[in-house]
């Protein structure tokens, strides 16, 4: 029997019921008998050690055939100054929100980030997906080579725009076997070097594709979107999925020249109809009097659900006016003439409000700057939705956009007023000159120090402006903060607010200085 079993078998019996003996042979058995078994509590667990000990003289290691890891490649972009690698520290421990700002720069001057860095900003990228193509364009070749061991970093193998190439063995490796949220970043990054390529990728394996990649893929070609993609795109809209061909008809809507477009201005003929010229300008609307199965290949699904089911009830017209409203959304807005006077004549028309959300919406799908200068200066006072507002804003140069808001500054100090001036500047997401950076932190500093209600003004999403205000408006923010005085709880919220705009702008600034400090 075995040394080992032996002993444990008189272990589990218990020394006062069987007597310990010596076993074993040879040098192990001489080992052994050289101990007190008069005493056998400490006689067995002497023996145990020895025993043990015995077993693993002269053994011989496991063998396993690890795969062989390639060495990483020779670095070919520069790191970073010491004093940007610093700043990067603190935007990964304090300021994460300024990191796509920061990484942005980093790679716009061609450098990446030191190696002792990668496997934070590796894994900050694993756990926020947006920050991922920031990360993946500065990590450098050490950084794709730990992406490529540890599996939670895999997406940063893909590194930047400007490294796809579609005979790179490494892309195509990449493409063929990576996990999804790499091929994701990699046909992302196609889509931004190359579309026709990136696009002649994902046909090639598109039916071989389960449904969740499918979905992920085709909505990537929403990045250099043209009208070269439409007959993918078209072909989509028969596709298995649901979800899929949701996606398809989301991107052939912002295509005014699809076939999609193109049907929706075929069955908008007959609903709604242009009458005269000019001032005399007339649209006759008419519902449509029921429903048509091919509409759902396009997206007009017979199933109106979620929050549309809740409003179509109230809606007047009821679900036919809704599908009205999205037949105007995805038609050619070309086909309704000059915008300045399509828009002029929805004022106080019957169907206002339905023409105005469809129109607004094509606007949007189809980038029309043209448009959206003709709902703000002729409709704006009627939109009472502010997210709409500043969305159509954002379509505007900035230019325009800071003329269009330099005529909106509230004529009071109200607050009301003054916070939904500062919530249309949030939703244009536009950065902001010094000058007009000057302006928004005045129209700040009216509701801080507006002491006639002890109210909570700056609501929670204005700190978005710390990451559009030029960082150079810090010094101006740090002087606007001591000019507060009263502290009531109301005060010391708003100064809390302003305190962290201040360090965030401080901090910005101090990034852009140690880029040009470093040209």
């Amino acid at each position: 029997m075995d040394p080992w079993q032996t002993l444990v078998a008189t272990a589990l019996v218990g020394t006062g019921r069987q007597t310990p003996q010596p076993v074993g042979e040879g040098t192990l058995k001489a080992l052994l008998d050289q101990l007190d078994w008069s005493e056998p509590e400490g006689a067995l667990l002497g023996a145990a050690g020895a025993i043990s000990l015995h077993q693993r003289i002269a053994q011989h290691p496991p063998q396993k055939n690890w795969p062989t890891v390639e060495p990483c490649s020779l670095e070919d972009v520069p790191v970073v100054k010491p004093a940007i690698a610093r700043h990067l520290d603190t935007a990964m421990n304090t300021h994460p929100d300024v990191l796509p700002e920061l990484l942005s720069l980093i790679a716009q001057a061609g450098q990446r980030i030191p190696e002792r860095q990668l496997p934070k900003l590796l894994q900050m990228g694993q756990q926020t997906a947006s920050l991922r193509p920031h990360v993946a364009t500065v990590v450098g070749q050490r950084g794709q080579w730990l992406a490529a061991q540890q599996t939670d970093w895999s997406y940063a193998r893909v590194g930047g725009a400007h490294e796809i190439s579609l005979d790179s063995p490494h892309v195509q490796d990449i493409w063929a076997n990576g996990r999804r949220s790499e091929r994701v970043l990699l046909l992302q990054r196609w889509r931004e070097a190359d579309p026709k390529a990136a696009q002649e990728a994902l046909e090639a394996v598109w039916s071989t594709e389960a449904a969740k990649d499918r979905e992920a893929f085709i909505s990537l070609l929403e990045v250099n979107l043209t009208m070269a993609d439409e007959p993918f795109l078209e072909a989509a809209l028969s596709d298995r999925a649901v979800s899929v061909c949701r996606v398809a008809a989301n991107l052939l809507v912002r295509l005014p020249k699809s076939r999609l477009c193109q049907r929706m201005a075929s069955r908008l003929q007959p609903l709604v109809q242009l009458q005269g010229q000019g001032d005399h300008l007339r649209i006759d609307v008419s519902l449509p009097q029921a429903y048509h199965n091919e509409w759902e290949k396009d997206g007009l699904s017979p199933a109106i659900g979620g929050s549309q089911r809740e409003t179509v009830s109230q809606r007047k017209g009821g679900i036919f006016s809704l599908y009205l409203e999205l037949m105007l959304a995805a038609a050619p807005l070309d086909i309704w003439g000059e915008p300045v006077v399509a828009v002029r004549v929805l004022q106080e028309h019957p169907w206002e409000t339905l023409l105005t959300a469809g129109w607004a919406l094509a606007t949007l799908r189809q980038q029309r700057p043209d448009w959206a200068d003709a709902f703000l200066h002729t409709l704006e006072s009627q939109i009472s939705d502010a997210n709409l507002i500043g969305q159509l804003l954002a379509l505007l140069t900035p230019e325009r956009q800071e003329h269009w808001l330099r005529g909106r500054l509230p004529s009071n100090s109200s607050e009301e007023e003054v916070i939904r001036w500062l919530l249309l500047v949030i939703r244009s997401s536009q950065h902001w000159n010094l000058a007009f950076s000057r302006l928004i932190l005045a129209q700040l500093m009216t509701v801080a120090q507006d002491s006639s209600r002890n109210t909570y003004g700056l609501p929670y999403e204005i700190q978005n402006l710390r990451l559009t205000l030029h960082p150079d408006l810090a010094p101006d923010v740090a002087i606007a903060l001591q000019e507060i005085a009263d502290k009531t709880v109301a005060r010391r919220y708003r100064e809390n607010k302003l305190l962290g705009l201040k360090n965030c702008l401080s901090f910005r600034q101090k990034i852009h200085r140690a880029f040009s400090a470093s040209e």
